[in-house]
């Protein structure tokens, strides 16, 4: 399991400990390392990830701060929160933190915390179960795992279908065929050439220019949503149990 993770930290030393402790995990891969906030949130605009170590006692604004906000914008972002101060814990819950760490890092607390993130992501995955599914390619067929599909899109008149591993050109099915395909297992017709798996959206955010975008999990590039599908979508999430925005 790859485990996509930030560090939100102002004191770079700091910064480099944590990273220093993460090193002893290889699942977890460092995406990026901030001194501010805003720099976080830009990067979150263009990527995903799935866990984010925080510091409460940030220069510009407090971790909680932080925190509210991205439980607005990326409620599906595990959170760690990192404190030199073990009290701030109680005025923490609120966010629903994994755990808080307190500096420095002690190295037993860091693996129950790895532990939990482990079990969070895994049982959000088996939210959706397995299947093979058979497509036709240009030449030949291929099964796949429904699990490993993230979005399927269609680009003029050529189908793409993508994973978190590859992008595959399969045949030229409708549309309108694929959705009746992918139905039962959650898929989701949020724009008129793209349908996507529900069990893999992080976020939905305003892009503005009349279109809203769904953050997909093991994606970079984010799913257009048509503003007219933008209220079903919302809808089918909420019956998965999936929390977004």
């Amino acid at each position: 399991m790859r485990i996509r993770t930030l560090i939100l930290d102002d004191d770079e030393n700091s910064r480099l400990a944590a990273c220093t402790a993460l090193a002893e995990y290889p699942e977890i891969e460092i995406q990026g390392e901030f001194a501010a906030g805003e720099e976080l949130f830009a990067f979150l605009q263009e990527r995903t990830a799935e866990l984010l170590f925080l510091d409460i006692e940030l220069k510009e604004e407090t971790g909680f701060a932080a925190a509210k906000r991205l439980r607005e914008e990326y409620p599906s972002l595990l959170i760690v929160f990192l404190t030199g101060h073990s009290s701030y814990a109680i005025d923490g819950y609120d966010f629903q933190p994994v755990h808080f760490l307190t500096k420095p890092i002690n190295r037993e607390k860091l693996a129950q915390t790895i532990a939990e993130v482990r079990r969070r992501l895994g049982q959000e995955q088996k939210g959706q179960q397995s299947a093979g599914l058979m497509f036709r390619l240009l030449k030949g067929y291929t099964i796949l795992d429904v699990k490993d599909i993230c979005y399927i899109e269609r680009l003029g008149r050529k189908n793409y279908l993508h994973t978190a591993k590859e992008t595959l050109r399969i045949a030229n099915y409708t549309m309108h065929e694929l959705e009746e395909m992918l139905a039962e297992h959650d898929f989701f017709l949020c724009h008129q050439s793209f349908l996507v798996s529900l069990h893999r959206v992080q976020a939905v955010r305003d892009a503005r220019k009349q279109l809203y975008e769904a953050v997909v999990r093991d994606c970079e590039e984010a799913v257009p949503v048509s503003r007219n599908r933008y209220e079903e979508m919302l809808q089918h999430l909420k019956r998965l149990g999936i929390r977004t925005i």
